[in-house]
């Protein structure tokens, strides 16, 4: 059976066609999708310390978008610990962690990388409360999305 110059031609578009329709897409720093935000910077960032008690904001969505925080790091004084609170500006409670500073108990910085997050709603805040006079820094980080 003898092979056509066409038929070698068609083998070859038909393969590539396959390989360019298997082909991976590029790697995303964030989730993909209709999730994230169209917007031109899409990453959020927090951080600062505190060191008295009460309900104090610590990252806020926009009016027009939800925000996700993937990431969180806390650390206390060196000698001290904490239990900071965090909830939505609407009072829901999100959750609550044991902060140990570096020489107390072999404590150190807690770093959370959520895989689903934590959620805020267009034009709300994630608050936080700490129980101790110590001092907590934190760091948050997330996405912009739609509502």
């Amino acid at each position: 059976m003898q092979t056509s110059k066409f038929q070698l031609v068609l083998v070859a578009a038909l393969a590539l066609a396959l390989g360019t329709s298997l082909s991976s897409s590029p790697a995303e720093g964030y989730p993909a999708g209709p999730v994230v935000s169209t917007g031109s910077s899409p990453i959020i960032n927090s951080g600062g310390a505190v060191s008295t008690g009460g309900w104090f904001t610590v990252i806020s969505a926009t009016e027009d978008h939800d925000l996700v925080v993937t990431d969180v790091v806390l650390s206390a004084d060196m000698s001290g610990a904490g239990s900071p609170r965090f909830q939505l500006s609407t009072g829901a409670d999100v959750g609550q962690l044991f902060v140990f500073g570096g020489s107390y108990h072999s404590g150190g910085v807690v770093h959370l990388n959520l895989e689903t997050g934590i959620r805020i709603p267009a034009g709300q805040s994630l608050m936080m409360d700490t129980d101790t006079t110590n001092t907590i820094r934190y760091m948050m980080s997330g996405y912009l999305a739609q509502p």
